[in-house]
C-alpha cells in the first residue's frame, strides 16, 4: 500500500505545475481525483480520501459554521457552495447571486473554475503599445529589404475595427510583425516588439495573435487586413526559379530573398483564416448562424485576460488556452477559450532532449523546480548575468547530470550521440588509398553528375559541389585535424566546419563512395551500420520510455498538448487551422463526453518500414481504441546531427476522424478540398 501511494504522488508531481503537490490547491485534489482513478481506486475511495486531506483547519472552521463538506475544499449548505478552502483556510466564494447579467456573476458548480465574466475594461484597452515607437525605434530587431522605391508599410489605427475589439496595442504588434525579418524559429523575439513574457517560435506566436484578432472583425475588415499584409509581402524581393524554356518564374509558394523573409508568410496567413473561419462554423453550430457576437479577443496574458473579465487569471485560465473571446449569445456572455494548432499535420510539440533528463529528476525534483522558477524571476528582472544566476544553472546542470546519468546506455541520447561521433570519425580516418583514388574521377563541375549526388545525399547542389572538390583535395590518409582547413579553403563556412559538421561530411562521404558512379561495397555497408546505431537507439529509447519516471512525463506532456479532458467538458476548444476539437467533435470521435470513461494509455508501436518504432499515446473507451498521438526520437540530419527531438505528432488515425467527425456533424472546414483528397469519410 506504501509503494502504491508512492508512485501515486510521483505521478501527481509530474501533473502539477511547480511538481510540488499542494493538497489545499483544489486543482491538484482535482488532478489527484485523475491520478486515482488511473490507479482503479473505486469511487468511494477516492472520494473518501480527498475528503479526509480537506477536512484540515478549514474543516474546523466549516463545522463551527455549520457548513458540510462537498468535496474539494468547498463547503456550504443546501447544496450550495459558499466557502472554500484556501492554503488551509476557509473563504467565502465570489459570485453567489443568481442574476444572469453581462456580469455573468453565477454560483459556481462545486470543483469548477470561475468562468463567469465581468465588464471589460475599457481603460487597458485603450493603452498604448510598451515599447513605444520612440523606444522600438532605438532598438528594433532587424527590418526586411524591400524592392527599390518601396516603404515600411503603417496601419491605420482603425485597421481592427472602431472601435477596437482587442486592446490597441495589437495594432503596433501587428505593423512590428508584418515590417521585422525572420531570421530562424525564435528570432526575432517577440519580446523585441512589445512587453509580452514568454518565449516560444515567432512565427507560431504572430499567428496566435492574428488568429485571436480574426474572428473579432466582421468579413470586410479581415479581408483588409488579410489583403494589407499580402500587398506588403509583395514589396519583398522573391527568388525565381528558371523553366526549361529559360523562363523565369516566382516560386509557389513565395520564396524570399535573403533578408527579406517574412514572419507572416502565405502559409501561416492561410492558417490564420482557416481557425477563424473554424471558429465561426462552430459557434454557429453551437448558437445558431446570426445569434452570437465576439464581443472582445484576448491573447494568452494575463493583463489581456483580465481586463476582459476573467478574474483570477492563474486559477481560472484554461489548462492550454492561447486565446480567449467574450462572446455574447443568447445564454448570456460566454467565455470562449481555443488552443491553436497551425493544421492537422502540425507538430503538437517537440521536446529537446533534456525533457528526457528533467523527466527522470525524482529526489531533487522540488530542488530542480525551484532552481527554474528562480532563474525565470532573476531573467525576467534582467540578472540574469549575475553570480546568483550562473550558481543556479551549475546546480541545474548538476541535477540534470544525475538524471542522464540513470538512463540505460543503449537509450541515452548523450551516449547515442557519443557512438554516432565515433562512428563517423572512425570511416573518415578509414577511407582506403584506393577508395581515396575513385573520390578523384570526380568531377564537381559536371552538372548532371552533381544533379544526381544531391538527390543521393540529400544536400543541396551548392553543398554537393564543394563537398566533391573538398575531398579531391584532402591528402591520404585522412585525418580529423586537416579535415577543417580543407573545408575552409574550399568555400566551407568556417562556422561550419567543426563537430558536427565534420560528422556530416564524413556521412555524405559515405553516400557518395557508395552511390553512382563509384559503387563502394564497403561504404555502402559501412553506412547500413552507421545508420543501424540509430535504428538501436530509437528502440531502446522508446522502450525505455515506458517505464517510470520516463512514463509519466511522455503522458503529462501529451495531455498538456492536447488535453482530452479539458476538450470534453468544454473548458477548451481547439481550432487545428479550421478543424475543430470541441465536446461535440470529441463525442462523435469517441462516442462519449465523460472523461471518467476514459483509460489513456501508452504502447510501443513498431517497427515501421524504416525499422524504427514509436510510443502511442491512445484512449480506450468501452473496448474501442482510439490513438491519439505518436511521440519518436528523431534526428534532423539522419546518422550526423548530434541533437535529437522528440516529435509528438497527431496519430495519422486521429487526424482523419477529428476532420470526418467535423464534416459528419454539418462544420465547415476551410481546407476541405485538400483533407477529401487524404481522407474517405463515411458522412
Amino acid at each position: 500500500m506504501k509503494n502504491e501511494l508512492n508512485k501515486i504522488l510521483t505521478e501527481l508531481s509530474y501533473r502539477v505545475k511547480d511538481g510540488v503537490p499542494n493538497l489545499n490547491n483544489e486543482q491538484h485534489l482535482i488532478k489527484l481525483f485523475d491520478v486515482l482513478k488511473e490507479f482503479n481506486w473505486p469511487i468511494e475511495a477516492r472520494v473518501e480520501l480527498i475528503q479526509n486531506l480537506t477536512e484540515s483547519e478549514a474543516g474546523d472552521q466549516a463545522k463551527k459554521l455549520g457548513l458540510t463538506h462537498m468535496g474539494f475544499g468547498n463547503y456550504g449548505k443546501d447544496d450550495k457552495v459558499t466557502h472554500t478552502s484556501k492554503d488551509g483556510e476557509l473563504v467565502p466564494v465570489g459570485g453567489s447571486g443568481g442574476d444572469d447579467s453581462e456580469k455573468g456573476e453565477k454560483e459556481q458548480p462545486k470543483g469548477e473554475k470561475d468562468k463567469s465574466l465581468s465588464d471589460v475594461d475599457n481603460d487597458y484597452y485603450q493603452k498604448d503599445v510598451e515599447p513605444s515607437d520612440e523606444e522600438y525605434e532605438k532598438s528594433k530587431p532587424e527590418q526586411q529589404k524591400l524592392k527599390e522605391g518601396e516603404s515600411p508599410t503603417k496601419l491605420p489605427d482603425d485597421i481592427f475595427g472602431s472601435p477596437s475589439k482587442v486592446p490597441k496595442k495589437y495594432i503596433k504588434l501587428v505593423e512590428r510583425l508584418i515590417n521585422s525579418r525572420y531570421i530562424n524559429q525564435t528570432t526575432p523575439p517577440i519580446t523585441s516588439m512589445i512587453n509580452a513574457s514568454g518565449a516560444g517560435k515567432i512565427q507560431a506566436q504572430a499567428a496566435e495573435v492574428l488568429s485571436m484578432i480574426g474572428p473579432t472583425l466582421n468579413d470586410d475588415e479581415m479581408k483588409n487586413l488579410m489583403d494589407t499584409i499580402r500587398k506588403h509581402n509583395e514589396k519583398l524581393p522573391q527568388q525565381m526559379k528558371k523553366l526549361k524554356d529559360g523562363t523565369l518564374v516566382p516560386y509557389k509558394p513565395p520564396r524570399y530573398e535573403k533578408g527579406s523573409e517574412p514572419i507572416l508568410s502565405e502559409d501561416w496567413l492561410q492558417s490564420v483564416e482557416s481557425v477563424r473561419g473554424g471558429i465561426k462554423s462552430r459557434l454557429d453550430a453551437t448558437y445558431g448562424e446570426g445569434n452570437w457576437e465576439v464581443q472582445n479577443g484576448a491573447w494568452d496574458l494575463k493583463g489581456d485576460v483580465e481586463a476582459m473579465g476573467l478574474s483570477d487569471y492563474g486559477r481560472n485560465k484554461g489548462f492550454s488556452t492561447d486565446m480567449y473571446l467574450r462572446v455574447k449569445t443568447p445564454d448570456g456572455i460566454v467565455l470562449d477559450e481555443v488552443s491553436l494548432k497551425k493544421n492537422l499535420d502540425i507538430f503538437l510539440s517537440q521536446p529537446s532532449v533534456n525533457a528526457v533528463d528533467e523527466w527522470g529528476v525524482v529526489e531533487d525534483k522540488k530542488e530542480y523546480d525551484e532552481i527554474v522558477r528562480k532563474k525565470q524571476e532573476l531573467k525576467s528582472a534582467g540578472k540574469d548575468k549575475g553570480k546568483e544566476y550562473k550558481e543556479l544553472t551549475k546546480r541545474q546542470k548538476e541535477i540534470l547530470q544525475k538524471s542522464n546519468d540513470n538512463i540505460p546506455e543503449e537509450a541515452n541520447p548523450k551516449k547515442f550521440n557519443e557512438k554516432t561521433t565515433q562512428n563517423a570519425s572512425k570511416f573518415f580516418e578509414n577511407v582506403s588509398e584506393e577508395q581515396h583514388g575513385k573520390i578523384q574521377d570526380l568531377d564537381e563541375n559536371d552538372d548532371e553528375y552533381i544533379t544526381k549526388l544531391s538527390k543521393i545525399t540529400g544536400q543541396s547542389e551548392s553543398y554537393c559541389k564543394v563537398l566533391v572538390k573538398t575531398m579531391k583535395s584532402l591528402k591520404h590518409p585522412y585525418s580529423k585535424e586537416e579535415l577543417r582547413q580543407a573545408m575552409i579553403d574550399n568555400g566551407f563556412s568556417a562556422k561550419k566546419t567543426t563537430g558536427k559538421y565534420q560528422d556530416k561530411f564524413s556521412v555524405m562521404m559515405m553516400r557518395t563512395l557508395g552511390g553512382e558512379p563509384i559503387n563502394d561495397e564497403s561504404a555502402k555497408e559501412e553506412l547500413d551500420k552507421h545508420l543501424q546505431i540509430g535504428k538501436d537507439f530509437n528502440k531502446s529509447f522508446v522502450e525505455n520510455m515506458v517505464k517510470e519516471p520516463y512514463k509519466s512525463g511522455v503522458m503529462s506532456t501529451i495531455r498538456e498538448k492536447f488535453p482530452l479532458k479539458s476538450l470534453m467538458d468544454g473548458e477548451e476548444k481547439m481550432s487545428l487551422g479550421g478543424v475543430n476539437a470541441d465536446p461535440e467533435v470529441m463525442k462523435e470521435v469517441f462516442g462519449t463526453t465523460d472523461y471518467d470513461e476514459v483509460q489513456e494509455k501508452l504502447t510501443i508501436q513498431g517497427p515501421d518500414d524504416n525499422g524504427e518504432y514509436q510510443l502511442v499515446f491512445q484512449a480506450e473507451v468501452g473496448g474501442d481504441v482510439v490513438p491519439i498521438s505518436t511521440i519518436a526520437p528523431r534526428q534532423r540530419g539522419l546518422g550526423y546531427e548530434p541533437v535529437v527531438n522528440l516529435e509528438m505528432n497527431l496519430h495519422p488515425v486521429m487526424k482523419e476522424k477529428l476532420y470526418c467527425a467535423n464534416k459528419k456533424i454539418g462544420r465547415d472546414v476551410p481546407e476541405a478540398e485538400q483533407y477529401d483528397k487524404k481522407y474517405k469519410c463515411e458522412v
